[in-house]
């Protein structure tokens, strides 16, 4: 065991590696998508997080207030309260045309700003 004392006679630069804080992946690595399926599914509008282009997790947003026919502006209200309480900022979204007739978003997020892990 490494008592505080320990550390004040080895030195944090003699640890190395292990006492570098770890570091979050580029903001260009982690993506956020808000998409509704045409017709709309029984869960309305869901909110993807991608990592390196695979999805890491989703989540349905009907239950936190955007229901299958809301419109985007009401999703994206959403999806933007959840995603601060996650601690992800978004300036805004970008509309991504697709060959389906459904909605998909991608959220802009401001260079500065901090990501937390999820």
């Amino acid at each position: 065991m490494i008592t505080n004392r320990d550390l004040d006679v080895i030195g944090v630069r003699d640890l190395g590696d292990l006492a570098a804080p770890a570091r979050p992946a580029p903001l260009d690595e982690i993506t956020y998508e808000l998409l509704c399926e045409v017709p709309p599914s029984r869960d309305g509008w869901s909110l993807l997080c991608r990592r390196a282009g695979r999805i890491a997790w989703s989540m349905p947003l009907a239950p936190r207030g955007a229901a299958p026919r809301v419109r985007p502006a009401v999703a994206q209200a959403v999806a933007v309260r959840v995603l601060t309480e996650q601690g992800v900022f978004v300036s805004g979204w970008n509309h991504v045309p697709d060959d389906q007739d459904g909605a998909h978003f991608v959220a802009r997020r401001p260079q500065t700003a901090p990501v937390l892990p999820v």
